[in-house]
This record gives structure tokens, C-alpha cells and sequence, in this order.
């Protein structure tokens, strides 16, 4: 692990503190996650995961845009897309079920993900870096859950 400050990895932990779920981490421990983050670059219309993989973890959009898309009528509405700085696919972080929607690139991007197995050492191994991650992961899923609920509850229909 490489917890020493040099000039190499200013711009990578600068960037990374910049997104949403890993904006409360100290330096110190960016660079404990930044070990554990995989990078993935994408074409545009590239499938990043397809409906039905097993889910194995979450995406961050670093630059880029994603397009999610499912063929489970209630969530054919949704159709959400993610930019720079925003995750999704966070359900695979949790459980091994088949992804529910199909992720696709919608111009040249670049993603991290995390991957469940990252996720469980770094519990195992640093409570207090996983507990920042998990409540900033939790506050978007809930704020992602009320706005689709009222959304849902107040939108005509068309």
C-alpha cells in the first residue's frame, strides 16, 4: 500500500476526492481506497454490464456519460443517466443477484469500480474508511429512492 505522500498522486487522490462518495476521506485514506478502485475506460455504446450479469459491485463515473436501461417495465420509465462524479449499479455492492438493468457508455468514458470483495476486506481491515464510504452510498440511495417515490406518486400520466 502506498500511504506516503508524493507528487505522482496528488492529481488521482485530488480527483477522487472530488466524487460524491468518497468526499469525506482523508488523503491518508484515499489513498488506502485508491488501492482497491478499478480502472475502466469505455467506447461509446459500450455495454458495461448487461441485465442479468451477476452484480459484483458499483461503477463511479469519472469522465463520461452512462445510460441505464432495464427491460422491467417499472423501470423502463426511469431510464437515468449518470455523469462525472456519480455512481450506480450500487445494488451489486450487496448481494451477487443478476443486475436488473443493462449499463451502457453513452460517449468515451472512464469509470471506477468497486467491487464487493474490495469492499468487505476494506470492512474487515479499515471500519472507519467503510463507514464513511456506506453512509454517503446510503444518503444517495435514499435520496434516489424519494425522488423516484414522489416522482411516481406525483407525475400525470402520459
Amino acid at each position: 500500500m502506498k500511504f506516503f505522500r508524493t507528487a505522482d498522486d496528488e492529481p488521482r487522490l485530488k480527483e477522487l476526492k472530488g466524487l460524491s462518495l468518497f468526499k469525506e476521506l482523508s488523503l491518508r485514506e484515499l489513498r488506502e481506497l485508491d488501492e482497491l478502485l478499478h480502472e475502466r475506460t469505455y467506447h461509446k455504446d459500450e455495454v458495461i454490464f448487461d441485465e442479468g450479469d451477476v452484480g459484483l459491485g458499483l461503477f463511479i463515473v469519472v469522465s463520461g456519460r452512462v445510460r441505464v436501461v432495464s427491460s422491467h417495465v417499472a423501470l423502463q420509465q426511469l431510464a437515468p443517466q449518470f455523469g462525472p462524479g456519480e455512481f450506480f449499479g450500487e445494488l451489486g455492492l450487496f448481494d451477487e443477484a443478476p443486475r436488473t438493468a443493462r449499463a451502457v457508455a453513452m460517449e468515451p468514458t472512464r469509470a471506477l469500480a468497486l467491487l464487493r470483495t474490495e469492499m468487505v476486506a476494506l470492512l474487515e481491515r479499515n471500519h472507519r474508511v467503510a463507514g464513511k464510504i456506506l453512509f454517503e452510498l446510503s444518503r444517495t440511495v435514499c435520496r434516489r429512492s424519494r425522488k423516484l417515490a414522489l416522482s411516481e406518486q406525483h407525475s400525470p400520466v402520459l
